[in-house]
């Protein structure tokens, strides 16, 4: 892919839409192409995680692993996806399997440099804390919903 192509890709991500045509530029110029064949294994669960992924084209499905029973489906990602988007700021684990389930061509974006743009660009990096922030909250608000839900149909945790 070309550089212009690159960029162009970064900006239909929601997650660097906030992101300058600089930072953008910087973060296009630093990844990686990786090209998956079908059946190609990305990344396994477990593994640790030091980057993330723009689905540019192809499928990708994200399976669950249990010795001795059938993978199991967990999800499937069309382009143009960003996997592994907490990757870029904290170090963590894969959660799931990722299989390519169709070619894939995907752009590979290392924590180190993602963190040295954010660094150079403290007002984009300002706007993604806040970004974070608010997700972050309205997933604990949701978290907060499914819970009361559940202690309201007795299946909550048990109180001593």
């Amino acid at each position: 892919m070309s550089l212009e192509t690159d960029i162009a890709l970064l900006r239909q991500v929601p997650t660097f839409d906030i992101l300058n045509g600089e930072a953008l530029r910087i973060l296009a110029i630093s990844s990686e192409q990786k090209v998956l064949a079908e059946g190609d294994v990305l990344f396994k669960a477990g593994d640790d995680a030091d980057c993330a992924y723009v689905l540019a084209s192809g499928l990708l499905h994200f399976i669950r692993e249990k010795e001795g029973v059938e993978p199991e489906l967990l999800h499937a990602l069309e382009p143009v996806a960003l996997i592994g988007e907490t990757s870029l700021i904290l170090a963590n684990k894969r959660p799931a399997t990722a299989v390519a389930a169709a070619p894939c061509v995907l752009m590979r974006l290392s924590r180190s440099t993602f963190v040295r743009t954010l660094e150079g660009f403290p007002d984009v990096a300002q706007r993604m804390r806040k970004m974070f922030a608010a997700r972050l909250e309205a997933t604990l608000g949701a978290l907060g919903t499914v819970a009361a839900r559940l202690e309201s149909e007795g299946l909550g945790p048990r109180r001593r």
